[in-house]
């Protein structure tokens, strides 16, 4: 039976009382057997028994009395030979009939004052003895029948018990004999307990331990079970939280249903996660058309009356050259024109981006060049540089310059967060489908707000700057069919990868995202 297909569909709480079910069917069934049928059966036979004894013991113990009754003996403290002798002969004449009346039947005295033993009958099949066999037999009945007859005559109350092994069991009968008010004897009955009714009573003992057992483990499986799917609820639960905070933080594998669950939560919550990031791109493609046609109009606003300003000062500046003071003031201002030129140029190349120019060439030595010129910085800033470039790193058909633009705006980023030193590590690596290369620093790190809006145009937390040099760099990477992807911890350091499709891209699928 596949129990799988049992327990398909069905909720934790079916599943649940099932398994209890099962588990108790067994202690419950021996508990009902127990009940209705071995401890009735065994109970009727039992009281049979010692119904059967007690009229046996009875009987002896009247037919002694009766006999001692008629002899001129008199019992007073201490029983002397001459009685002792006569409770022997009595018992012999009254018990000799009741042995050959009751096959199976044995019957005894015991006098406590000489712990003398005096037998008629067999338990088992009847045979003469010797002398010597007879002495061993009363020794072997004696230290059998020793503890009932010691309680008996200590208490002077009748005993009825079952002694012996299982499977060789005997049922007695004991019962105080008194003359004269005075305990002289106990007198006995014996017989054998049938074995079904030996191993009825051990099986029922042993169906009851079995029952305890059966129960105890069932009780601890359920806290188990209980325990388990109440510990992977939790782990949900806690997963769903975090998952509410950041969709990338996904719920670890769990067995059985809740892995399932716990499968299905992690698989919506990367479809989420990727609805975002388009959501996320589309809004930003959208801000940057309109941004992009915006920044060009007033680019070109710009130009005009800046040029028109250098040409007014250029002339102003051949007019008055032998005018110190005045040469003082055209410096700071043709500065300043430079620099608004400078502002204008990465407007105009936001806004209008220019069409790539496609190469066949090796990220390495693209990196290589740039470092030639970069490390004197570095250098100055006591930043070490670690590089570790892939030597098998495949060629890759890219626009060279403009990368050039996004890598020199990554480091001189991380050359800025690191202002009093730090390292810079530089790698490259390739992958079946894409060329990565991520560089990693140890400066203070970006925080979580600020993460989602680095790349966007004008948005910084420099002190100067235009904000416009990681959004041109996200342009020209998504122009190659690439990503930049950004990790970041407060106070230990961030990591820019930038992630380039390993066979490259044509002309042709350059889009100019703000037209």
């Amino acid at each position: 039976m596949n129990t799988r297909k049992i327990f398909s569909g069905k909720s934790i709480r079916f599943q649940l009382v099932i398994i209890l079910i099962t588990i108790l069917i067994i202690p419950v069934s021996a508990i009902l057997y127990d009940i209705f049928f071995l401890s009735k059966t065994s109970d009727m036979l039992l009281t049979a028994k010692e119904e059967r004894l007690k009229v046996i013991v009875s009987t002896l113990v009247r037919d002694m009395n009766a006999s001692i009754s008629k002899q001129p003996i008199t019992f007073e403290n201490n029983i002397t030979k001459n009685q002792e002798e006569l409770l022997q002969n009595t018992f012999n004449h009254a018990g000799k009939p009741l042995t050959e009346s009751n096959p199976g039947v044995r019957v005894g005295i015991y006098i406590p004052q000489s712990e003398n033993i005096y037998v008629q009958g067999f338990l088992h099949g009847y045979r003469n003895m010797s002398p010597k066999e007879e002495e061993q037999r009363e020794e072997r009945v004696y230290e059998e029948a020793y503890s009932g007859l010691v309680a008996v005559a200590a208490s002077g109350r009748p005993l009825t018990r079952v002694i012996g092994s299982l499977g060789d069991e005997t049922f007695e009968h004991l019962e105080p004999v008194y003359i004269n008010k005075k305990l002289v004897a106990v007198a006995w009955a014996d017989e054998r307990v049938h074995p079904v009714i030996s191993y009825s009573e051990g099986i029922r003992f042993f169906s009851k331990i079995f029952t305890l057992i059966i129960i105890f483990i069932g009780a601890i499986g359920a806290m188990i079970i209980i325990h388990n799917y109440a510990t992977r609820v939790r782990i949900i639960k806690e997963g769903l939280a975090e998952l509410e905070k950041d969709l990338n933080k996904l719920l670890p594998d769990l067995p059985g249903e809740s892995g399932e669950i716990a499968q299905a939560i992690n698989e919506m919550a990367i479809s989420l996660s990727h609805k975002e990031k388009l959501e996320e791109e589309l809004h930003r493609s959208e801000r940057l058309a309109s941004l992009g046609h915006l920044v060009t109009g007033v680019a070109h606003e710009l130009r005009n009356p800046i040029g028109i300003i250098k040409a007014t000062v250029q002339l102003m500046e051949g007019e008055y050259k032998n005018d110190p003071e005045f040469k003082e003031f055209v410096t700071v201002i043709k500065e300043q024109i430079n620099r608004q030129n400078t502002v204008i140029k990465e407007l105009l190349d936001f806004g209008r981006p220019q069409k790539p120019v496609i190469q066949e060439l090796s990220i390495n030595v693209l990196l290589e060049g740039i470092l030639t010129f970069t490390e004197p910085l570095l250098r100055q800033h006591k930043i070490t540089l670690h590089r570790y470039l892939e030597p098998e790193l495949p060629i890759t058909k890219v626009d060279g310059e403009r990368l050039k633009q996004v890598f020199v705006n990554i480091i001189l980023n991380a050359v800025q967060a690191m202002q009093n030193g730090g390292n810079l590590t530089i790698s490259t690596s390739a992958s079946a489908e894409s060329v990565n290369i991520t560089f990693t620093d140890n400066g203070p790190g970006i925080s979580s707000t600020d993460i989602p809006h680095i790349f966007d145009p004008f948005y910084t937390t420099k002190h100067s700057g235009t904000g416009l040099g990681l959004s041109i760099s996200h342009q020209i990477v998504e122009q190659h069919g690439g990503t930049i992807d950004v990790t970041s911890t407060p106070g230990e350091g961030s990591t820019f990868k930038v992630i380039l499709p390993r066979n490259g891209f044509s002309p042709e699928n350059f889009q100019d995202t703000h037209n």
